[in-house]
């Protein structure tokens, strides 16, 4: 009986390490994906960020080390203000690659947008369903000679938040309320809710980049704000605006 028992524990031990094993194998998927990169020219604040909707002050605030992404990692706009881990490939070209493969962190500030009229391979470098990364000239810099106009990269999730607060800016209408939700998490914004004095939570609708909407009257009323990001964390900022706020009025809470 004790032989029994003891072999009936070794079975089961062996099919939990078996079930872990598996469970493991097929979880997320690997780290570092392939890419390419290109880089711009343009200022931060002088117009970059226009697809995600940041404003002046929320580019500043992420300062030069910004990318715009092709629509197969821009996701309508959900990857706004994701951070992303980038690195030459210098195993492809190491004539183009910085000595030691440096990596540089960038946050998603704005789209990429497909050309047509070029092959994916000659030009139209964030055709779908390419993954590419146009850096900014200084964070391509980081990794790579900008004489190379293109290299091959290895990306991932970026798991360093941003060392900037959770912002919020008011706009749109009396009973259209559009709200700038600048995060600091380095995952995207899944959702946001608002709530007012006299409301209860309400559920935003992502309206464009870092931009969500609620159609509710919500002047007179100090507003609280729930945001959520990918990783299924939650901030919950409460009393963010006082009840005489203005169109226009930026406010900032602790971030993740």
């Amino acid at each position: 009986m004790t032989r029994l028992r003891r072999g009936a524990l070794i079975g089961a031990t062996l099919l939990s390490c078996l079930t872990l094993t598996l469970a493991t194998a097929n979880a997320a998927p690997p780290r570092w994906l392939k890419a390419f990169a290109t880089f711009h020219d343009t200022n931060p604040s002088g117009g970059l960020g226009n697809a995600c909707g940041y404003d002046d002050e929320g580019l500043n605030a992420i300062g030069t080390m910004q990318t715009a992404v092709s629509t197969q990692l821009f996701n309508s706009g959900y990857q706004c203000g994701s951070r992303f881990t980038v690195r030459c490939r210098s195993e492809l070209v190491p004539q183009w690659c910085l000595p030691g493969s440096p990596e540089v962190t960038v946050t998603v500030t704005d789209f990429c947008p497909p050309n047509y009229d070029l092959r994916g391979d000659a030009g139209g470098w964030c055709n779908p369903p390419r993954k590419h990364f146009d850096l900014s000239r200084p964070a391509f810099e980081q990794i790579a000679d900008p004489e190379a106009g293109i290299v091959p990269t290895m990306y991932a999730r970026s798991e360093v938040n941003r060392n900037t607060p959770l912002r919020f800016k008011m706009g749109g209408l009396p009973l259209a309320n559009d709200v700038l939700v600048d995060s600091n998490s380095a995952s995207p914004t899944k959702s946001v809710s608002i709530k007012g004095t006299n409301t209860a939570w309400l559920n935003m609708t992502h309206a464009q980049g870092v931009h969500w909407e609620v159609l509710q009257l919500l002047q007179g009323q100090a507003l609280s704000f729930k945001v959520t990001d990918a990783s299924g964390h939650t901030v919950t900022a409460n009393n963010v605006f006082p009840a005489n706020w203005q169109f226009g009025q930026t406010a900032t809470a602790p971030g993740f």
